[in-house]
């Protein structure tokens, strides 16, 4: 559903959309979110995990540290924003916050579209080899051996877009998708605890 490359048209493709993918750097797409700001009770401290997205910290998570580090300062995000992580791109440090308001660690850059259907679908484009690629050939070496993507680099990124009317289209179907699999897995869990209810009860 996304073009090969140096095409502009994806070979399977949804019904009566027929006009060619544009090329557009990320810049005009992507808008920077560098907010910092301390814990409070509307944006709670919570973990960017791979391949899930912003999740709530563990209920191990002890917060009174808070009482000793009052002031120190988290980056904030919001419902949509684009995120990933320079270091673990190819573990999957890299996606959406579908969760909302929080705040996530200052190694994490952040960004925001003036719509959200347009981050959301860079969203999808990060899933994809090339993409991860060419950031990775952006990364610059810094101290304690880490490694660095500078959001102003990231920004300059080539990508195609297809019109807005396709990529709502392509993100609902990408998000049905992803919920019918989430909702499947939840049931097969649920499977699973009732078998093994059902077998300790026969070897009792």
């Amino acid at each position: 559903m996304f073009p090969e490359k140096e095409e502009d048209i994806p070979k399977v493709r949804f019904t009566n959309f027929t006009v060619k993918w544009g090329q557009q750097k990320l810049k005009s797409i992507l808008i920077l979110r560098n907010e910092q700001m301390t814990e409070n009770k509307e944006y709670l401290l919570k973990s960017f995990v791979k391949n899930k997205g912003i999740i709530s910290k563990s209920e191990r998570y002890d917060r009174s540290f808070l009482l000793s580090n009052s002031n120190k300062k988290y980056k904030k995000t919001e419902l949509s924003d684009f995120i990933y992580s320079s270091n673990n791109l190819e573990t999957g440090s890299i996606g959406i916050n579908r969760t909302g308001k929080a705040l996530i660690s200052p190694v994490y850059s952040i960004f925001y579209a003036k719509h959200h259907i347009y981050s959301e679908f860079i969203g999808l484009l990060s899933t994809k080899k090339k993409f991860i690629n060419d950031m990775i050939r952006l990364r610059q070496g810094v101290i304690y051996g880490q490694w660095k993507i500078r959001e102003s680099d990231f920004l300059e990124i080539v990508v195609q877009m297809p019109s807005k009317s396709e990529m709502k289209f392509i993100t609902n179907f990408m998000f049905n998708i992803d919920l019918a699999i989430d909702i499947y897995n939840k049931k097969l869990n649920k499977f699973r605890v009732v078998k093994e209810s059902l077998l300790q009860k026969m070897f009792l």
